[in-house]
This record gives structure tokens, sequence and C-alpha cells, in this order.
């Protein structure tokens, strides 16, 4: 009996979110295909799941405007990439999120005939829709994680699937948060409610330097009319915690803690919370939400007039397809406006009952477990046999 070709698939996550669901899919790859060898680009989760790490990218991760900084390690980055391919043939790549690194690491797979899956796909159905053309010669197929993705690429031309969102996988994955009378009577027993608020700035370098002082400052307006509201934050590591904690303001409390989004959205009232991937775990606690973001103005009115193809700028929203969430992107000169909404939706339980209701309906045919399953099925199609 003729022993199985040992299997290499290749990884490339840069940031912190791609590093967590990677991790996922390479778990869910050594159960089905234990002998699989896995080398990748990523963070700590993959290297704790099993990967073989040529770089950890997640530390150097951030927006094209920081990344500019680090151009001339990404580019001897990419040679030892094309050098690693030549040399070891991978069976299968797969490039998570990240395009404006992940279209370069796919491109140079292809070209030396290895297959490429495209997990976590580029949004080009919101903005850059132009760079179809290269996604189709750079990939052989795509794994998409919001339901309407699939048909949009495959009205494109390219081979699709919808395997659900890798943030559902786990069974499990909220932690009990005490509950804020709890914490700030020390009592189950009272009746009288203070209002708990999510300070979620994001994660990135750069989300934390424009949006952390900002959403305080909101913050500081919810507490002169609630002097018992309670403010509680997520971060995803304590190096995250510490810088947050070293730009909080002297006069406002707010419990920072190493723990999920989905925990501290679930005890919360309202969350004021950076646009991204964070509104869809709060979503998933059906917590009522205001988003914002921070753009360059001259940016925003660029790509707003000629790049973004969608309505909405939240994710809530764009699934929604209506504004279900108030949303402030960008927010320059509009933080009365976040706080007078703040407190509109503080002070009337009906709007936040029913934004609730909202966000279950939207959100519970997506809360779905079994995307990292769904990826390995495909993966196993696309291997070459041998």
């Amino acid at each position: 009996m003729t022993q199985e070709r040992s299997r290499t698939i290749f990884i490339s996550a840069a940031e912190a979110s791609a590093d967590k669901h990677a991790a996922k899919l390479i778990r869910q790859l050594h159960k089905e295909l234990p002998q699989l060898n896995c080398d990748g680009l990523g963070g700590a989760a993959m290297a704790e799941a099993g990967c073989n790490l040529l770089e950890n990218l997640v530390d150097r991760s951030a927006m094209l405007t920081h990344a500019l900084r680090h151009i001339w390690f990404y580019f001897k980055l990419l040679g030892r990439i094309k050098r690693y391919f030549r040399e070891t043939q991978p069976d299968l790549v797969v490039v998570m999120d990240s395009p404006a690194w992940n279209f370069h690491v796919a491109k140079a797979a292809g070209e030396l005939g290895i297959p490429v899956l495209y997990y976590i796909v580029p949004q080009l159905w919101a903005w850059g829709g132009w760079r179809i053309g290269k996604l189709g010669r750079c990939v052989d197929r795509l794994a998409c994680i919001l339901p309407f993705e699939q048909q949009w690429f495959i009205d494109h031309g390219l081979k699709a699937d919808h395997v659900g969102h890798p943030l559902f996988d786990d069974p499990n994955p909220v932690a009990p948060w005490p509950s804020p009378v709890q914490q700030v009577l020390g009592s189950v027993e009272s009746n009288e409610h203070f209002p708990t608020i999510a300070i979620l700035p994001g994660s990135r370098d750069h989300e934390i330097d424009h949006l952390w002082v900002p959403m305080q400052k909101i913050a500081c307006v919810i507490k002169k009319q609630y002097p018992q509201a309670r403010f509680i934050s997520a971060v995803i590591d304590e190096s995250y915690a510490e810088k947050l904690r070293g730009r909080t303001l002297d006069e406002l409390e707010i419990d920072i803690r190493r723990t999920s989004v989905e925990a501290v959205t679930r005890h919360a009232d309202l969350a004021i919370i950076a646009s991204g991937t964070a509104t869809l775990e709060a979503a998933a606690q059906y917590c009522p939400m205001i988003v914002m973001y921070s753009v360059n103005p001259l940016h925003w009115y660029l790509a707003r007039g000629l790049l973004l193809k969608t309505k909405h700028i939240s994710l809530v929203n764009i699934l929604a397809g209506k504004e279900l969430v108030p949303e402030f992107v960008p927010i320059f000169g509009r933080l009365n406006a976040v706080a007078e909404t703040a407190l509109a939706l503080l002070g009337d339980t009906c709007r936040l009952e029913q934004m609730r209701k909202s966000l279950q309906e939207l959100i519970d045919p997506i809360v779905k477990p079994g995307a990292s399953e769904n990826v390995v099925r495909i993966i196993k199609e696309m291997l070459p046999k041998y």
C-alpha cells in the first residue's frame, strides 16, 4: 500500500482578526487532515494552532498610511515568500483579508501554478470594484463570509462560495460579565438601573489614536446627564489595555479589560463603536450601537465621490440595506451630534428595544457556526490529487 504524500498549505493572515480566524481554520484542518503541514504568515494564534510561521505580521498590521512606513520590510518579505514558493511548492495557498498585501502573495503563488483560495474576501462590492479583474487573475476560488457576497462575485465571473462568518464558529464565545447593578451596588435587589455604555475604538493603533479620546469626550457628555453611568471597554491584549489607560481622561473612569467585544456588549445598554467587524460582534448580542470612524476629510470626499459604491458604511447597515443603527463616518466636526444621539437613545427605552429586535432579526440568520468546516471542505476539493 502506497503511503499518501504529505500535503503543505500556506496561509497568509496579516492582521489580528485574520490571525484569530486562521487559527480556527488550522485546528479544523489538523482535525480532518492530521498529516497536513501548515506554513504561513500570521501571529501568535496561528503559531499556537500549529502553523510554522515564516514571519509574524500581526505586530506590523496597520492601515495603508501606517504600512507605508514598512514598505521596505514588505518588499523584502515578498521576495522571501516567492523563494519559499519556488523551493517548497505548497499544495495550496490560502490568503485572508488584507488585500493590499495578499494580492501580491496570491499573484506570486499563481505565477508558479499553485492554487489560491481567498478566504475573507476584499469588499470590492463596497469600493475598489475595478480590482475585480486583478482578483480574478490572482485566485482560483473565493470563500465569502457575508451572505450577499457569493452572488456578487459570481455575477462578476468568479467562483465563489458562502461559508459563513468565522466569528460564530465558537459554540459559546461570550464570557460572563457581572451586571451593572452587581458591579455598582454590590446587590441584585435594587430596581434602579444605571446605564452601561461600551466604548470600543478598535484595535489598530490609528483607530486608538483617532477615536479613543473623541469617544471619551462623548462619554463625558453622557456622564453629565447620567452620573452613575458605567463605561466599559474590551481589548485584545494587555499592551492595548495599557495604551487605553495611558490616554484615559482624568474625569472619566472606564473599566478596561482583556476580553471579547461580545462579552462587553452582551450587558451594555449602548455601544459607541468603531466601524468594522466589531459591529457584527455587537449585533450578535443585539446591542444597540452608534457607529463612528475617523477619516481624513480630503480622503473621505475623494472616496465618497469616486470609490465608494454603498450608501452605508457600517457592516450592520450594509447588511440591513438601511440605517438600522446611527453611523457617523467620518466624525470630524460631529462629536456633539454623536453625543446628542447617544443621549436620545438612552432616554428612549422603546427605541432601544426596537433596535435590539431589529438587530436580532438581522443577525439570527447569519449566526451559524461552521465557517471553518466549510472552508476545509473547499480546501479538500482544491488540493491536487496524487
